[in-house]
């Protein structure tokens, strides 16, 4: 087995804690700290954004997983795959502060 087949598989098996948190965010078992005021109803909603992004995470993870398995000998498509991942998870993580900020400024009765 190749290195960065090696390095693929790392990659995928680090995708299943984001599949594991998506469910839960779903299911509401995560819980959030100071959304006293949130009612269930938006306490539901923020879970459901969450967990979307957390899927989005999980699928990001998986295709850089392919994309080494595929490319992994060719340092120019590497090099773009470390770029794109890099962009897209940094714009999951910009996500995920302004969907917690949102939900957080519309439980205090601002506009959301």
């Amino acid at each position: 087995m190749a290195a960065h087949h090696v390095v693929a598989l790392v990659f995928a098996i680090f995708a299943l804690p984001a599949f594991v948190f998506a469910r839960w965010l779903g299911d509401g078992r995560l819980p959030l700290a100071g959304h006293s005021r949130m009612t269930v109803r938006d306490k539901a909603l923020l879970d459901s954004r969450l967990a979307r992004l957390m899927r989005m995470v999980g699928v990001a993870t998986l295709a850089t997983a392919t994309g080494i398995a595929l490319w992994g000998d060719d340092d120019r498509r590497l090099s773009i795959l470390a770029v794109v991942m890099v962009l897209v998870v940094n714009g999951l993580a910009i996500a995920f502060v302004y969907t917690v900020a949102r939900s957080k400024r519309r439980a205090r009765g601002g506009r959301g």
